[in-house]
């Protein structure tokens, strides 16, 4: 019979690639369909020749690498061992690789696939003697043959999809590392579930109770999908669900072991049906992956995992089970999936954190699986006494927690119904559900906590990788310079935009693009716009408040993005809301301010005293802030951005809740602090104290810079800056005036600034 089967896969690879070889040649458009058909027959093929089976694999009987069972010596067990382990893993490739566009794929298939089915091909004899016994190679067997099948559709399409993917089975040196781990992954995830017992001894170990076997079991319910997590989460999301998917639909082929054709039929089958909680998990997860069932995914996310890990913790099998027994690892192959597998899931972003109403949704599943159990148990238990799905029908859960369960089972409804007996517990299956759904709720609020966690630590990684980068870019730049040193020493008296972008999260609508503007030192700047048009967005950027998408900004020639912390000590800020310490006083505020910018006691004092008695604080400055007005806050703010001398004092909004006399004061510091060679740029709706104070004004409308214009030469042109600023954002025509054409030159500084104090 062994002919017969090397002629079976013969003709079917043969036929597999003549097809594929001439749709390649003529028909190239279709050659995906016929990858993902002979990829569905395959899958065909593996299922019915696996359900099939009438007593189990035949080498997972074989324990202490004894021969027998048709294999003549220990090396052909392990040989005919790792055949099977390594084909289950080559097929369920072959199976996924024609769905995924994957940058590996086709050296995974055309390397790894194509070895193993070369090697089962060449050893068919033993792959089939491992499967089906000797009766396979004496007599014609249906199994036997969809092997035979198997390894010819598999040689197949190996050799067509190396011959139509040439072009893409060369892997860069870096792309060879992950071929390698994901040829360990695929391994790793088709381990059979005898293979322990095959190999090692019968060691008479029993993992109960959390002793040091158990534990060591549990251990990689944690490890592998931190492990996972790490490998895969800089991934595209193709590769991260062709990798899930494979996990899934591969653990669903191990956990099948106990649960094929033959297993539902005869006295047993209402206690092997899959209805145990974790056992949905098995079928609920590749399903969701493969159709992206969204809802249905989070009644596992929120019900599966949780009892998942109740089962680890509390495993059900018997206290004879030793920890290399096929039964024991079946046990674990379901759990740890039905645990991780969700969590993992959502974290890689395959499917979104869910909200309130997935979790209501999931309740609700949950609810109607719950009284489908109430009544399957009490019915089945008719035929089998057996029978209890998700442990609501003996006191299983209950006696690990003590009398007073125990004690909740004595309220009983007993039914008679077509001679059959119904048992009933409601007030403990009432409880029961009610506690999971409390404890479901529990651990939504873990995940979260968890994947918050997860967040923060990446992105400070990130933001430590960034900085290292920009670091190094930076002494690149300064080419040996002190860091200490502005990037641009062109620049040291100037606030510059150059080409500044700023877009929020994945947004395709900018919130500012491209806007270019350059202050000059001595110059008060006003910067104009309606709500929402980009004004604080620029500001908020120049401060170090938000990060910028594209472009740079230059704070006295020091780059925002690369040298923040001395930009930063450039800059005074009085934002359009401000956020003070209120429980500290006013002095104590301040002098903080002026500790974190290290200006000495002298200079501190001396500036802190002018300025109370500037704001008319004396009598108010050793109070504490939450006693004050919001006028006398937003003194306080202004006192503290200007503590320490900014070469740049930047406003947002600062005259709002001042009175008349604070205005007047503010406007003089305004020119104070420009006269003395800084610069000033603030924000404002009020145009008539931008018109009487700026030299410039700039006006933003929908993220772009309008225009730039210098106010001197409107007021000796006559023309109103009200007026012109409502024509720009009204979008009337205006011809916009370069950054460079508006500059001051440097004879006409002393008489503009003399014409600002003449307006004021």
């Amino acid at each position: 019979m062994l002919g017969i089967y090397y002629a079976i896969a013969a003709l079917v690879a043969a036929l597999v690639i003549t097809i594929g070889l001439l749709l390649h040649k003529r028909a190239p458009a279709k050659i995906n369909i016929f990858f993902k058909t002979v990829s569905l027959l395959l899958a065909t093929a593996l299922f019915f020749r696996y359900m099939l089976a009438t007593d189990g694999d035949n080498i997972a009987k074989i324990i202490h690498l004894q021969s027998g069972y048709g294999f003549e010596s220990k090396s052909l067990i392990l040989l005919a061992l790792f055949q099977v382990w390594l084909a289950y893993a080559a097929e369920m490739l072959v199976i996924l690789a024609s769905f995924f566009k994957v940058r590996t794929v086709p050296a995974l298939v055309s390397y790894f696939a194509t070895i193993v089915f070369i090697v089962n091909f060449v050893l068919l004899g033993t792959h089939i003697l491992a499967i089906t016994g000797t009766e396979g190679l004496e007599a014609f067997n249906v199994r036997a043959t969809l092997i035979a099948v198997e390894t010819g559709l598999g040689l197949g399409y190996c050799a067509v999809f190396a011959v139509n993917r040439i072009a893409d089975i060369h892997l860069r040196k870096t792309e060879w590392l992950w071929f390698t781990l994901a040829v360990i992954g695929m391994v790793f995830a088709s381990i059979p579930s005898y293979a322990f017992q095959v190999v090692l001894p019968e060691y008479s170990f029993h993992p109960l109770d959390l002793n040091f076997w158990h534990r060591l079991i549990l251990y990689p319910s944690f490890v592998v999908p931190v492990v996972l997590y790490v490998l895969l989460r800089n991934k595209d999301i193709e590769t991260k669900r062709l990798a899930m998917m494979y996990y899934a639909w591969t653990g669903l082929l191990m956990f099948s072991y106990h649960h094929r054709f033959i297993d539902f039929v005869g006295e047993s089958w209402v206690t092997t049906l899959p209805l145990h909680l974790c056992n949905t998990a098995m079928y609920v997860t590749p399903l969701c992956l493969t159709f992206k069932w969204k809802r249905f995914f989070y009644f596992t996310y929120f019900i599966n995992v949780l009892g998942a890990f109740l089962a680890l913790t509390m495993p059900n099998y018997s206290d004879s089970t030793t920890i290399v027994s096929n039964d024991l690892w079946l046990f674990y192959i379901n759990h740890w999936q039905a645990f991780f597998m969700p969590l993992l899931i959502v974290g890689l972003g395959i499917f979104a954190r869910p909200r309130w109403r997935q979790f209501s949704y999931s309740m609700i599943g949950f609810a109607v699986y719950f009284v489908l159990m109430l009544i399957v148990n009490p019915w089945f238990s008719n035929y089998n006494p057996d029978v209890d799905y998700f442990f609501i029908n003996s006191d299983f859960i209950a006696d690990k927690l003590g009398n007073w369960a125990e004690n909740l089972r004595n309220i009983v409804w007993t039914y008679e119904l077509n001679g059959m007996t119904l048992t009933f517990y409601p007030l403990y299956q009432f409880l029961f559900f009610l506690v999971y759904v409390l404890l479901a709720f529990g651990m939504w609020f873990i995940y979260e906590l968890g994947y918050n966690a997860v967040s923060g630590w990446l992105d400070i990684a990130e933001r430590n990788k960034k900085i290292k980068v920009d670091k190094l870019a930076m002494e690149v730049k300064l080419a040996g310079r002190s860091i200490e040193e502005p990037m641009n020493m062109e620049n040291v008296n100037k606030l510059v935009l150059n080409k500044f972008t700023k877009r929020y999260g994945t947004s395709d609508v900018y919130a500012v693009k491209d806007a270019d503007l350059e202050v000059c030192g001595g110059e008060i700047y006003g910067f104009l716009g309606p709500n929402g048009a980009g004004k604080s967005t620029i500001i908020k950027s120049i401060v170090g408040i938000q990060t910028i998408t594209d472009g740079a900004i230059e704070v006295c020639g020091y780059d925002v993005a690369t040298q923040s912390v001395q930009a930063k000590r450039q800059i005074g800020f009085v934002p359009d809301h401000y956020a003070l310490y209120e429980r500290l006083t006013a002095r104590e505020y301040i002098n903080y301010i002026a500790d974190l910018y290290e200006v000495s006691k002298a200079d501190r004092d001396e500036r802190l005293n002018k300025m109370i008695k500037r704001f008319e604080l004396e009598h108010a400055i050793d109070n504490p802030i939450r006693t004050y007005s919001h006028g006398m806050k937003q003194k306080v703010t202004i006192m503290a951005a200007l503590i320490h001398n900014p070469k740049v004092w930047i406003l947002d909004e600062p005259l709002t809740g001042l009175d008349p006399n604070s205005i007047f004061q503010v406007k003089e510091c305004m020119k104070e602090h420009a006269a003395a060679g800084n610069i000033v740029f603030f924000s404002s709706h009020i145009i008539d104290v931008v018109e009487r104070i700026c030299d410039k004004i700039a006006i933003i409308r929908k993220g772009q810079i309008q225009c730039v214009r210098d106010v001197h030469q409107m007021e000796k042109q006559g023309e109103s800056l009200e007026k012109f600023y409502m024509s720009v954002i009204n979008d009337s025509v205006v011809e916009p005036i370069a950054v460079n054409e508006a500059k001051h030159s440097e004879e006409e500084q002393p008489s503009k600034k003399a014409k600002r104090g003449k307006r004021a």
